[in-house]
């Protein structure tokens, strides 16, 4: 395959997913912007070629256990089981996959995942599927050209590698019944597979909205290597924290790493309001959750931003006030703030995202396409489907001038909890 040199944007197009958690048949995400949604054009898409365009942002609503977290795991996995198959420790390892177990026939069957990216101007396609014992097929496209897939056929595991991928002839030996042979190309030192590879590990950032310890740690790594301490600090001020500066102090040391410690700057006044001095408080003693909340999710945001990555986070709006949330939206659907075409996913319960505005042209936050609702069928399998596609039960599809988060709220468009009494206890003797 030509290797080329350009520098264009690096987007994620769409992802899939079946047979993995409570995905039964399958589902995807999809970031291409529909042609017929025709509002906040000029913020929220941005081009993927002449003709197309992708969205910077999309939100996923659902009631609690409809499978919202599940479809970040699964994107987890992807990444995770493309990064580490092929390392030796798990050479005897089974793959830890997890089909849909509520099936009697998808417990038997592969799980499926693919994912649709631009990177250097290239467009790809790559997927796989897999078992707990082996990958059962595997395939990479660029610009609609097959460079490899494998498959198995009558009992053997065969990797038909195409003229554009010479350079991994032999490596189809070395490949393990549970690696992928991305992966395998990967390690011996083939550049195209490391690049590939290293788009998941550089472009796709997943971060949680309530399990912040890893996403603290990389803003605390910003901070002290400089790259990003003034935007970091700039971001802490504008979020109407009242933070005036951050440090970062090594405390105890725990096992072989010392214990660092963040504090926060905040000014000292007289009972007139004047600012008399400066003091330092504990962020972690002194500083409510929510602040603590946003200091980690502002690395993992700037970063993002600054280099045009995909930015996955579950349960944003946990700990953080509906107004803080929009603000973050407003950032990567902006043309100043986010000249790179950064991305962003992510889950919430936050219906404020669906509320009309005045001072926004087209009144919403969002358009159509960039809302996406998650709910389980009667069988308790996740399905996902955006507001856009989304049609009443006249048939007719929802305007852009309809109530979103009011008929959400209503149930017209599904994915909300069907809650019984909860005040109700039965008594002794019921």
């Amino acid at each position: 395959m030509r290797k080329k040199h350009k520098t264009g944007a690096e987007m994620l197009i769409r992802f899939s997913v079946e047979n993995f958690l409570s995905f039964k048949d399958r589902q995807t995400l999809d970031m291409t912007a529909v042609p017929t949604c025709k509002e906040r054009q000029e913020d929220n898409t941005f081009d993927l070629d002449s003709e197309s365009k992708l969205l910077k942002t999309v939100v996923v609503y659902g009631a609690n256990a409809s499978g919202k977290s599940n479809l970040f795991k699964a994107l987890a996995f992807f990444c995770s089981f493309i990064h580490n198959s092929s390392k030796d420790f798990q050479v005897d390892e089974s793959i830890s996959v997890k089909p849909f177990q509520l099936n009697l026939d998808t417990v038997k069957e592969p799980s499926f995942f693919e994912i649709e990216f631009k990177h250097n101007e290239e467009f790809y396609r790559y997927g796989f599927q897999v078992t707990r014992a082996k990958v059962v097929s595997e395939w990479l496209f660029c610009g609609g050209k097959q460079l490899f897939i494998r498959a198995e056929e009558n009992g053997e595991d065969i990797i038909q590698i195409e003229s554009e991928w010479n350079n991994a002839k032999g490596l189809e030996e070395r490949t393990r019944a549970n690696a992928l042979f991305l992966s395998v190309c990967a390690q011996f030192a083939m550049s195209q597979a490391a690049e590939i590879i290293a788009w998941f590990n550089q472009k796709i950032n997943q971060i949680s909205g309530t399990a912040t310890l890893l996403s603290k740690m990389f803003t605390i790594e910003k901070i002290q290597d400089g790259k990003y301490r003034d935007d970091i600090i700039m971001f802490l001020k504008n979020a109407d924290m009242n933070i005036d500066n951050v440090e970062i102090k090594e405390g105890a040391r725990i096992a072989s790493m010392n214990r660092l410690i963040v504090q926060t700057l905040h000014h000292i006044y007289d009972n007139n309001a004047n600012v008399v001095g400066n003091t330092k408080l504990s962020m972690k003693e002194a500083e409510s959750l929510g602040t603590q909340k946003a200091f980690a999710l502002s690395g993992p945001l700037i970063e993002a931003l600054k280099t045009g990555a995909v930015l996955v986070v579950d349960e944003m709006d946990a700990r953080l006030h509906p107004v803080f949330v929009r603000q973050i939206v407003d950032m990567f659907n902006s043309k100043r703030l986010n000249p790179l075409n950064a991305q962003l996913i992510f889950n919430t319960h936050d219906t404020n995202l669906l509320n009309c505005r005045k001072d926004k042209p087209a009144g919403y936050l969002l358009r159509r396409d960039q809302i996406y609702f998650m709910e389980k069928d009667n069988m308790e399998a996740s399905h996902l489907y955006s507001l856009i596609e989304f049609k009443k039960e006249d048939g007719k599809k929802i305007r852009n001038d309809a109530s979103y988060e009011k008929d959400y709220l209503n149930g017209i468009y599904g994915a909300i909890p069907f809650i019984g009494n909860l005040m109700h206890v039965q008594e002794d003797g019921e």
